[in-house]
């Protein structure tokens, strides 16, 4: 939209996001603990380089993740797990409030704060040497808090970009005994930077980047690997309001998963492309988008489809 759409955090920070798929006690090791990420993937896509003007601004994320299998590290279905099925369901609430008559090194400085409410089903055969087992686990609860202390944003008519740090803070609801959590119950740090640019009058190209720092699960004594994300979007305004595009994103797992201080496994590494197509409405109060994005060359992860609808309203 024409603010940006930083992680909802939304939904996620991220929208999924925000969430963690623990398949506990079974041979189902995914990249990051659960195969999920602090980060809500995809969420920052259309209008992501861009400052809300002066004072409050709320955004609203609904995503909507459905998938049916999940892939090894060489991208096939793992070995020993039948009709696979996971479903989540994140509404998250975004509050930015940009200082009035205060910049920082020519920029505009901006903070805000994000909580999604996060529902999973998730179900699944094991093969196991007393035979097949049935798994499957439904939760639903808070997800972890996403605070960014800073935001630092510099505009020209033709290049906006946003600098800042998210900051993924273990409230969610969590217990080591579920097949999923709402929740990662660990600290996690974003450092990112994102651009909003347009090359032609009409054409938009938006992107954000964010680097994740994982820390350990006291629970579990695990530590993902750190993550690098792009978030991306590229649309076309047919008329002033209404816009017609591409988006996605880009995620790679880039260090190994540790479990009690030891690399576990191979390592875990995890990557995932996802790109479909996205509207956007716009209106200098409100604006609305909707899209989809289909996961593909997808590593230690599930492969699945994720359908945003997200919304933002100017106080």
């Amino acid at each position: 939209m024409s603010t940006p759409r930083s992680h909802s955090q939304c939904a996620t920070s991220a929208w999924i996001s925000t969430l963690c798929i623990g398949l506990l006690c079974v041979p189902l090791a995914q990249a990051t603990e659960g195969g999920g990420s602090s980060y809500p993937l995809g969420v920052n896509t259309v209008g992501a380089g861009k400052m809300p003007p002066p004072g409050f601004t709320e955004f609203f994320y609904l995503s909507d993740y459905s998938a049916n299998k999940t892939l090894d590290g060489d991208g096939d279905k793992k070995p020993g797990i039948h009709n696979f099925d996971l479903d989540i369901q994140a509404l998250s609430i975004r509050v930015d409030y940009v200082y009035q008559d205060f910049s920082i090194l020519g920029a505009k400085l901006a903070s805000r704060i994000a909580l999604p409410l996060v529902k999973g089903d998730i179900s699944f055969d094991v093969d196991t040497p007393a035979g097949r087992v049935h798994r499957s686990d439904h939760q639903e609860g808070i997800g972890d808090l996403t605070v960014v202390p800073f935001v630092l944003g510099w505009s020209s008519p033709r290049y906006h970009q946003l600098l800042g740090l998210d900051v993924f803070v273990p409230v969610g609801d969590y217990d080591k005994d579920h097949l999923f959590n709402p929740g990662r119950n660990t600290w996690a740090y974003g450092p990112w930077y994102s651009f909003t640019a347009y090359p032609l009058e009409n054409l938009e190209v938006s992107a954000k980047l964010i680097y994740m720092i994982n820390g350990e699960n006291s629970d579990t004594h695990y530590r993902s690997g750190r993550e690098f994300n792009a978030d991306y979007n590229i649309g076309y305004n047919i008329t002033r309001e209404w816009q017609v595009g591409v988006n996605g994103y880009l995620y790679k797992q880039l260090t190994d998963d540790e479990k009690n201080g030891q690399t576990y496994l191979d390592g875990n590494r995890g990557q995932v492309a996802a790109i479909g197509p996205a509207i956007k409405y716009q209106t200098p109060a409100i604006g609305f988008v909707m899209k989809w994005q289909h996961e593909t060359l997808v590593e230690n992860r599930a492969e699945g489809d994720r359908i945003w609808l997200q919304a933002v309203y100017r106080f």
